[in-house]
């Protein structure tokens, strides 16, 4: 992420400026080009910050909408074995079938499992984007918008580490490996 690192009070006059040695060699290049002003630099930061909560939200609507596909999933191939142990007569190729259903289900629980891992994962990366933002914009100094901060100190840090923490993919992924192992252990009990 193409983000400065600080803003410190120029010596000039008084007000904020971005550092640009914290730029990327390219923006660097093509911001030397246009002078922002100081509101402008504090608008592109409102938009990034803004841009990067979005991607957290998202991703995690992302792992919602995972988990409920899986499980969706996973109750259709139950009762289609339900259904199929109703039969009358044995399904014909009876393993072969078996085999074919266990790799239908297991794999796309995998990557479902795989995909809402890697969402949970990199949304941390949003989170710390986020705690640098408000950072730069001295979020939680005390008197910098007033008598108080607009956050309060104790949170200064901790989005990410609150990301890193979440159990809700964890269980997900589990009710969803469990979910599966039923299943699949269903299938060649029943067929």
């Amino acid at each position: 992420m193409l983000i400065p690192r600080s803003i410190t009070k120029s010596k000039n006059n008084g007000h904020n400026s971005i550092d640009d040695s914290m730029l990327h060699p390219r923006i660097k290049e093509d911001c030397s080009k246009v002078d922002f002003s100081d509101s402008d630099k504090v608008t592109i930061l409102l938009n990034l910050l803004d841009r990067q909560i979005d991607e957290i939200q998202r991703r995690e609507e992302t792992e919602q909408k995972l988990f409920e596909w899986s499980t969706s999933l996973l109750l259709a191939a139950f009762a289609g074995v339900v259904a199929l142990s109703q039969r009358s007569t044995p399904v014909p190729y009876a393993v072969f079938v078996k085999l074919l259903a266990t790799v239908m289900v297991s794999i796309p629980v995998f990557l479902s499992i795989l995909k809402i891992t890697s969402r949970s994962a990199a949304s941390v990366s949003n989170a710390e984007a986020v705690e640098r933002i408000q950072s730069l914009l001295h979020l939680f100094e005390d008197s910098y918008y007033g008598s108080h901060s607009p956050y309060p100190k104790e949170w200064a840090g901790g989005l990410a580490k609150g990301r890193l923490k979440r159990t809700s993919p964890i269980y997900k992924s589990a009710m969803v490996a469990s979910m599966a192992l039923c299943v699949i252990a269903t299938l060649w009990a029943i067929l």
